[in-house]
């Protein structure tokens, strides 16, 4: 089976350590998070710049008929090319980064007079949690150990040449709505080779799917494959056995997933553009729909 590592910032971290009452917020810091945020591009000094820990002044409180300045203290603010872009929050291990305080201490830190930016992130070593102001959910999230599967979608958000650039609220390209757009809509074959999976949903008991994106002359492109059992059993010999046996198991309350952290299967499809247009809060696509695996 044809497979390729991914990217782990990562690599060699015992996970284990998180269970160690000691492994505090300055752990997650050190251990987790620099090595992240320096994957992606940010350094000391210009012009991508990590800032830690800038006091910002509390614009709401005063005392009396003096005003005392009382400051909060974001972790991480981070400036691309002499403008801020970004926050990070670090938490410990034992602190939820979701629905919780701390993402309204986050916001609070994102829309100060003296920062204002759209994005903000939280991150207790467990979990990496991407927030943008005008939404309530988060817009991206993943527990660590599948930050090699989320890395390349985090660099596409976060990265120094994106940040400024790619607001991710807008509804992200779809190879599906661009190739029906082209008239290729009305063939019953189309051929991807090398098309990487790195996590395949069970729908329901016989229908399955995974997404990602590909390159298309120069230009990134989102697309979603559906596909049935007689699908499925094709890819026997070409992902792990145990992910086929998974995703074979019948249970109507429950979907099952796989995920491959360190390393992306490639498979060659031969496919057509579903009659299904899908719709959530944040996209809109067309899937493929996979005849055959190809080889």
């Amino acid at each position: 089976m044809e497979t390729q590592k991914l990217y782990n910032p990562l690599e060699g971290f015992d996970f284990n350590l998180l269970k160690d009452p000691e492994f505090k917020e300055d752990s997650v810091r050190e251990e987790i998070i620099l090595p992240i945020i320096k994957g992606l591009g940010y350094s000391t000094s210009k012009p991508n710049k990590i800032i830690r820990s800038k006091n910002l002044i509390h614009p709401f409180v005063s005392i009396g008929s003096k005003r005392k300045d009382i400051y909060i203290v974001p972790d991480y603010l981070f400036e691309v090319d002499n403008k801020l872009a970004w926050i990070l929050d670090a938490k410990s291990p034992t602190e939820s980064i979701i629905k919780s305080s701390h993402v309204e201490q986050a916001y609070s830190y994102a829309i100060h007079p003296e920062v204002r930016v759209k994005q903000f992130a939280l991150c207790n070593g467990l979990e990496f949690a991407l927030f943008h102001i005008e939404k309530i959910e988060p817009i991206l999230k993943f527990t660590m150990k599948e930050l090699p599967i989320y890395w390349e979608t985090l660099k596409q958000l976060l990265a120094p040449n994106n940040i400024l650039v790619n607001d991710p609220l807008i509804l992200k390209k779809d190879l599906g709505l661009r190739l029906k757009r082209l008239g290729f809509d009305s063939f019953e074959s189309l051929i991807f080779p090398r098309v990487p999976i790195v996590t395949l949903t069970q729908m329901d008991p016989n229908f399955f799917s995974f997404s990602g994106t590909l390159n298309i002359e120069d230009e990134k492109l989102v697309a979603t494959f559906d596909f049935g059992i007689d699908v499925l059993n094709q890819l026997k010999g070409k992902i792990p056995t145990q992910a086929i046996k998974i995703l074979s198991e019948r249970n109507s309350e429950k979907r099952a997933q796989v995920m491959f952290p360190d390393e992306a299967y490639f498979i060659s499809i031969d496919c057509k553009i579903s009659d299904k247009l899908e719709e959530t809060d944040n996209e809109i696509f067309m899937p493929l729909w996979i005849n055959s695996i190809i080889g």
